[in-house]
């Protein structure tokens, strides 16, 4: 076989018989490459999101940290860094945020702002779950009043939250989703950019719905035996296209 001038060359290994031409060799050699470089990126993903794992379990045991050396830390989505703070509940300032699901029923996540004893930004509590029902407009949420010593977990979403569309005119408001950024501008004053989860047996505390943040890796390596399996095909296909190797086993 004859590519641009360039003859193949013919290898033999006793009655295997095989034709190499350098620019298929070449080609061959590139795809062989990428495929393998592509399982071992999906092996190195999945490497990454184990540790990410392990540092999520060590973050959701680990003492909680005081609020102001909060922005020493990093603040990646997944993180379940455990805090705490002091303030009051502003009971007459809360939001509704509409299409929650707990336990097959439908109602509101309860997200009541704590102004701190030491001043600084709102911080919008999300105090979890509330019932919704149909004969009543919208839930009477518990107060709590005087100043509260809470411990929370940091919620910082995956992804962007857009701004929904608001209705009311009034308190509490629904929201269908909980974007920090609306939510202060309904405030009128500076807000923390991440809500906070109230931990178990905390002043305040419904019924705790989140679901916890997990670390998938099986699709890495799916994904990763896949390639390796794509690349092993190329070569025993190219192998069977330049050789008589499937003429050796017919015989």
């Amino acid at each position: 076989m004859e590519i641009a001038g360039i003859r193949s060359r013919t290898m033999t290994l006793g009655a295997l018989t095989i034709s190499v031409h350098p620019l298929v060799f070449v080609c061959l050699c590139s795809s062989l490459g990428m495929f393998i470089s592509l399982g071992f990126w999906q092996l190195d993903r999945a490497d990454e999101k184990r540790a990410l794992a392990v540092a999520m379990q060590q973050r959701a045991v680990a003492e909680p940290v005081a609020w102001d050396t909060l922005q020493q830390i990093e603040q990646s989505p997944g993180n379940l860094t455990r805090v705490k703070l002091s303030g009051e509940y502003q009971n007459d300032i809360s939001f509704l945020v509409a299409f929650q699901f707990f336990q097959g029923r439908a109602g509101y996540e309860v997200v009541t702002p704590v102004r701190q004893v030491d001043g600084g930004p709102l911080v919008l509590v999300s105090r979890g779950w509330l019932t919704a029902s149909a004969d009543i407009d919208r839930p009477e949420i518990p107060i709590v009043s005087g100043l509260q010593m809470l411990q929370a977990q940091l919620h910082v979403p995956e992804f962007d939250v857009p701004a929904g569309e608001v209705t009311d005119t009034d308190w509490p408001v629904r929201l269908p989703r909980m974007n920090v950024a609306q939510a202060e501008r309904l405030l009128g004053e500076p807000v923390y950019p991440f809500v906070v989860r109230l931990e178990a047996d905390q002043p305040g505390v419904l019924s705790r719905h989140w679901s916890v943040p997990r670390v998938e890796t099986r699709g890495h390596l799916v994904y990763a035996i896949q390639w390796f399996g794509i690349a092993l095909l190329v070569l025993i296909a190219s192998l069977f296209y330049s050789s008589n190797l499937a003429q050796l086993i017919k015989d």
